[in-house]
Order: structure tokens, then C-alpha cells, then sequence
């Protein structure tokens, strides 16, 4: 009965273990403008919403955002 109880408390602990929510994917490690510039093309394409990177290409900005 012990041992059950040890079990069910350390399931309980890892279930509260972890990032919740989205996680944001990195950038490319190679050709990183082209790369995001594809996928803001994709994400207009296909009606989803755009990552705050994507303000650049439309803006005309030069830098990527902080």
C-alpha cells in the first residue's frame, strides 16, 4: 500500500512538471531571412496568424524584432 502511495505522489509531482502553453520555434540556422520570409508568405497564404517577425517584411523594416 505504501509503495502505491509513493507511486501515485511522484505521478502527481511530474504532471505538474513542463512549459505550458505554446512553445516558439527558433530561428533557422541557415538562411534565416529566406526561411522567414517563406513561412510569413505560408502563414498569409493560408489566413493564420503571424509571428511578430513578420511585421518586418511587411513594414519594410530592415531588422529582425528584439
Amino acid at each position: 500500500m505504501m509503495r502505491l502511495a509513493s507511486v501515485l505522489g511522484a505521478l502527481a509531482l511530474l504532471t505538474a512538471c513542463g512549459i505550458k502553453g505554446d512553445l516558439d520555434r527558433p530561428d533557422p540556422l541557415w538562411n534565416p531571412d529566406e526561411a522567414i520570409r517563406r513561412e510569413c508568405a505560408r502563414q498569409a497564404e493560408n489566413n493564420q496568424p503571424q509571428h511578430a517577425r513578420c511585421a518586418q517584411y511587411q513594414t519594410g523594416a530592415d531588422q529582425l524584432p528584439q
